[in-house]
């Protein structure tokens, strides 16, 4: 697909089939967040984890349901895509890090036609509270490594339609005089 075509059809989509997505589509999404310019050259400190295992991504929902009261933070994507870091992370570029790596893997999902949409809110929630995060524990990861941001992914019943594009932000351009 175009790259301005990838960004015209971009949107954030919330409703997903229960397909599920292809371990080429997933390695292909994977190899595309790993493709950032992380700050500092600090990929030592960064990993994703690509979580399809239903009990896992079910613990997740029943945990941040029951702290936050609202529905399935994944909105029922079959894949999860749990972008970490390590504590030796630089705290003043985890955050810009982590969106850059979620960014990546969220466009190359449009560019392979799935619906994707990037996620921090479980995160925040599930961090809050002292004993959650047992959709964490279940994964058996490296000790250290903490969720810094998420993309859930999956075939979606939604067409791929490009949006009317609005700015809303305002963009100066500062010339020679």
């Amino acid at each position: 697909m175009e790259f301005d075509h990838v960004l015209d059809v971009r949107s954030s989509v919330r409703r997903y089939t229960d397909e599920p997505v292809s371990e080429e589509d997933i390695e292909k999404i994977v190899t595309a967040g790993e493709k950032v310019p992380v700050g500092h050259f600090d990929f030592k400190n960064y990993a994703i984890a690509a979580i399809t295992n239903k009990k896992v991504l079910d613990l997740l929902t029943e945990e941040n349901q029951a702290l936050s009261g609202r529905g399935n933070p994944i909105y029922g994507a079959p894949l999860l895509l749990l972008i970490m870091n390590t504590p030796e992370a630089r705290e003043d570029s985890i955050k810009f890090n982590a969106g850059i790596m979620a960014e990546n893997m969220h466009l190359k999902a449009v560019d392979l036609g799935l619906g994707s949409i990037c996620i921090y809110s479980f995160i925040r929630t599930l961090n809050k509270v002292e004993g959650y995060g047992k959709y964490f524990q279940a994964l058996h990861l490296p000790e250290g490594l903490k969720p810094a941001m998420a993309v859930a992914v999956g075939h979606t019943p939604m067409p791929q339609r490009a949006r009317r594009f609005t700015p809303r932000i305002p963009a100066f351009r500062i010339g020679e005089e």
